[in-house]
């Protein structure tokens, strides 16, 4: 019975000694997502995003893997209409949510795409 009870007194010391450790690695983890989370969105302007986001497979504005956005203002003359298409995504074009592109650099997008027809 007493080696029972070292045995458990033991396995309690190690525990209490190594939730701080645990926690410690917790939080350190929150903070590096965090920090992630922020490198992602830096508020960058909309030549930026399009190059870091959409030039892949809309080469300058061009058909490549997507299709070309010369016809762009025509197809979507309401920004909200092409937000949404960025926010949500179509086909195999991924959807853009407010942690990868924020709202300011979305609205700095739609600004840049709508100067891509006049280049």
């Amino acid at each position: 019975m007493k080696r029972k009870m070292a045995v458990l007194s033991l396995l309690v010391c190690l525990y209490s000694c190594s939730l701080p450790e645990e926690i410690k690695h917790i939080d350190a983890s929150k903070e590096y997502e965090q920090q992630q989370e922020a490198s992602r969105t830096a508020d960058l302007s909309g030549e930026q995003i399009f190059i870091r986001s959409c030039n892949t497979c809309h080469p300058g504005g061009k058909a490549g893997l997507g299709s070309s956005l010369a016809n762009l203002n025509q197809k979507y003359a309401d920004d909200a209409a092409l937000k949404l298409l960025i926010r949500k995504g179509k086909g195999i074009m991924p959807a853009q949510p407010p942690n990868v592109i924020n709202d300011n650099e979305l609205n700095h997008l739609i600004a840049y795409l709508r100067t891509l027809e006049s280049k």
